[in-house]
């Protein structure tokens, strides 16, 4: 009799250690109340985490995701239809709700954009067409060694491919200059109608060596 009580009560301790441990783990979970009242289902515990989770969600998504600001004056096409009139409209539109020096540097940063992007295209197509100069002088090829007859053929399939995508690259070049400078001019006619008229609204040529 005296011999079982040890074990007794070391299962009785083990019993009641099992169930702290338990209860630990469950309140730790969220899955019994803090309070006095009836504990939760397992099928409330689950709504109420998949709702947490939702508006946890939301909270980074605005968080991380800021709202893009509205462009003011739209970009110009660099193809299709030409949309001088939409960027115009939207000059003019912001002016009659601001003051010239607003309405200014608005226009100013949307010039100075394009306007770089025109440099841009301009410098690129000097680099290409020195490049079709120095092939024709053969200064691309002159000191090259070929070890043979393999590597000389790879050599005239990589210069086939660089002389069609400089070609490629040339041409919507041009288009872009055009179609900018285009704008630019139209722009700049109508705004100097409207007694805008911008002393640093400079267009640049087509070789990039000189303004009007």
């Amino acid at each position: 009799m005296c011999s079982g009580k040890p074990e007794t009560l070391k299962f009785h301790i083990m019993i009641t250690l099992g169930r702290l441990v338990i209860l630990s783990l469950l309140l730790s979970a969220g899955l019994l109340a803090q309070s006095p009242e009836q504990p939760k289902s397992l099928a409330e515990v689950a709504r109420e985490s998949k709702k947490v989770k939702k508006e946890q969600a939301k909270i980074v998504l605005n968080e991380d995701a800021p709202p893009t600001p509205k462009q003011l004056i739209p970009e110009v096409f660099s193809d299709g239809m030409d949309n001088s009139d939409d960027i115009l409209k939207a000059i003019f539109d912001y002016s009659a709700s601001h003051n010239a020096k607003e309405t200014e540097g608005v226009v100013r940063i949307w010039f100075e954009k394009h306007d770089a992007m025109l440099a841009n295209a301009i410098e690129q197509n000097k680099r290409i067409e020195q490049r079709e100069r120095d092939r024709q002088n053969g200064y691309l090829s002159r000191d090259v060694q070929f070890r043979n007859q393999q590597e000389y053929m790879e050599s005239q399939r990589v210069e086939i491919i660089s002389r069609r995508d400089d070609l490629k690259q040339k041409q919507e070049n041009g288009l872009l200059s055009a179609r900018i400078q285009q704008t630019f001019m139209r722009v700049r006619s109508s705004l100097a109608g409207k007694r805008m008229k911008y002393e640093w609204f400079k267009i640049r040529c087509g070789n990039g060596n000189c303004s009007y």
